[in-house]
């Protein structure tokens, strides 16, 4: 008798001496179509001869591998528990080595959870402006215990953010996107449709559906004003930044050339300028400008900063006259020249003045007329 128990209990100290195993799943939340793999993680210095796998506490119906390895799809994971519909599912492990003839089993692994679902709902977005930044929510109808990866859509499937989400207390997960006004209506756009998506972390990525479209409308486009689109140098130009919705403006921005670092501020949101000083706000670069602008407006203490207006061309051309001996000479540049150009000698008649032009390369028109001395 007293052999026996001592058998038994060293029969009982090897079993205990065994060190659990560790379940571990490729991915926690999987749907019926997709696949998980299932591993029982064992002791490296121990020889398994089989792993057992059973659900949700029930060793009745046990899975056996030589492997300690199972891939099922979702619907086989599905079955394998016997519920009657999709949710969390608890898997257990332990493992079995043969010694002198004996069937050792360890001791059972903590379970890992797997959540079967049907199908992804699709998530519903709601944005809200508190005039500083627009903050963007993305919900996600489950409750389950796992991590989405959201992403955020423009209508013409451009990303703009992805986030992981984060837990309600309720169960239910979102994701929240935090967007300045600039990031989301960028120069001349003042209309954007949102749309969000989440996915689970799998192999290969399940995406849910898309979100209804939400559609967020920011400030109208400036619009710019000139009085003419050709002058000469000493000539002035009118310019005006309007709005198209009777919005009281702050201030209006005036940007040549593209330029913003170069821009003119207006608190009446017109400018006067001659031809000269537009030449020189323009570094003297070109006779042609281009011109934009965009203005603010205050809302809530906060100055909000409208698209850019379309650009507006003005040309400035550029008249000369000069004097030599008993020849007048007249040019008028409409454009930058590309070739230095030498008008040919004057003709000459007592009494009278005989026009004479020649066009360039450079597009210079030259006039001469010969004078009696």
């Amino acid at each position: 008798m007293e052999m026996f128990v001592f058998i038994a209990f060293q029969l009982l100290m090897e079993v205990q001496s065994y060190k659990s195993p560790t379940v571990n799943v490729s991915s926690d939340v999987i749907i019926e179509s997709s696949s998980v793999k299932i591993r029982c993680e064992t002791p490296a210095d121990v020889t398994v001869n089989q792993c057992y796998f059973y659900t949700n506490r029930e060793e009745k119906n046990i899975k056996v591998s030589s492997s300690c390895d199972l891939d099922l799809t979702g619907a086989e994971v599905f079955r394998w528990a016997a519920v009657k519909s999709p949710g969390l599912i608890y898997i257990n492990c332990y493992y079995a080595i043969h010694e002198g003839g004996i069937h050792k089993p360890s001791s059972h692994s903590p379970p890992a959870t797997v959540t079967v679902l049907d199908s992804l709902q699709k998530p519903f977005i709601s944005v809200s402006d508190d005039d500083v930044q627009l903050i963007i929510s993305c919900d996600i109808l489950l409750s389950v215990r796992a991590d989405f990866i959201c992403s955020l859509y423009t209508e013409d499937d451009v990303l703009l953010y992805q986030g992981v989400s984060q837990r309600r207390q309720s169960g239910e997960s979102l994701c929240m996107f935090y967007l300045s006004h600039s990031e989301l209506f960028p120069r001349s756009v003042n209309s954007r449709q949102l749309i969000c998506v989440y996915s689970l972390k799998t192999q290969p990525e399940i995406r849910s559906p898309h979100s209804d479209t939400y559609t967020i409308r920011g400030l109208a486009q400036a619009k710019l004003s000139v009085s003419a689109s050709v002058i000469l140098e000493t000539d002035t130009v009118e310019l005006s930044c309007e709005n198209t919705e009777d919005l009281k403006m702050e201030t209006c921005v005036f940007i040549i050339n593209g330029r913003e670092s170069n821009s003119k501020l207006s608190s009446s949101c017109q400018l006067s300028l001659t031809g000269s000083q537009i030449s020189i706000w323009s570094g003297g670069q070109s006779s042609s400008v281009r011109i934009t602008c965009f203005f603010t407006v205050e809302k809530r203490q906060v100055l909000k900063q409208s698209p850019h207006s379309d650009p507006v061309t003005v040309t400035i051309q550029i008249s000369t006259a000069t004097s030599t001996g008993n020849t007048l000479t007249t040019a008028t540049k409409t454009t930058v020249f590309t070739a230095a150009s030498t008008p040919p000698d004057s003709t000459r008649e007592t009494g009278t003045s005989v026009p004479h032009t020649v066009q360039t390369h450079s597009e210079y028109s030259w006039h001469y007329f010969c004078v009696d001395s």
